[in-house]
């Protein structure tokens, strides 16, 4: 049995990722992580650790990414949700991602993710989106999405089966590539022979 509830209610905070006055440049000396949409990898199921630096000292604490937080792509047409889970790092999101910090109390980080990411919520997403040449999602479209919620134990469940999920397709796909590169190999020797 779930109950369906409004996201708010899961939630302890949702705010707008950092946005920066320029262009996002790399400070060799910088002591905080940003993580932009270059930085989704694997269909944005996973974030590059390998973040651009930047002094912190323009950047409000209250920024700050915590492990749990989900973040929302806000802008563009992939509307997807990652869970962050870089621990011991500070890092901020920039201004293209929503971070929406569960109560884990009541929901699990990455069964929101997951949830996020279905076709329903989705298709609602993209009939609520704002904008032509770039379409962005604004926090009321946010605010409005419900969830189905499960007991905690359950969301476990659904999160540790994402998770197994996706890296069974990420080791497929490298499968994939190294049976490519095997066969053209034999393929070239079989040429020089």
């Amino acid at each position: 049995m779930y109950s369906m509830v409004n996201i708010k209610s899961v939630l302890e905070e949702l705010f707008s990722g950092y946005s920066f006055r320029s262009k996002v440049e790399n400070d060799p000396i910088g002591n905080i992580g940003v993580i932009q949409m270059k930085d989704l990898e694997n269909d944005y199921t996973r974030i590059n650790l390998n973040l651009i630096k930047v002094d912190s000292s323009s950047i409000p604490p209250k920024y700050l990414l915590q492990t749990g937080d989900v973040l929302f792509i806000s802008k563009g047409s992939n509307n997807h949700a990652v869970t962050f889970n870089l621990e011991n790092q500070r890092v901020v999101a920039a201004s293209a991602f929503f971070v929406l910090r569960p109560d884990q109390t009541k929901v699990v980080p990455e069964y929101l993710t997951w949830y996020l990411n279905q076709q329903t919520v989705q298709q609602y997403i993209k009939d609520n989106r704002a904008g032509t040449y770039i379409p962005n999602v604004n926090r009321d479209t946010v605010e409005g999405i419900n969830v189905q919620l499960p007991d905690l134990k359950i969301q476990k469940l659904i999160s540790q089966i994402t998770t197994l999920s996706l890296k069974e397709q990420q080791l497929l796909g490298q499968l994939k590539k190294s049976r490519i590169a095997l066969v053209n190999t034999l393929l070239t020797e079989s040429l020089n022979n």
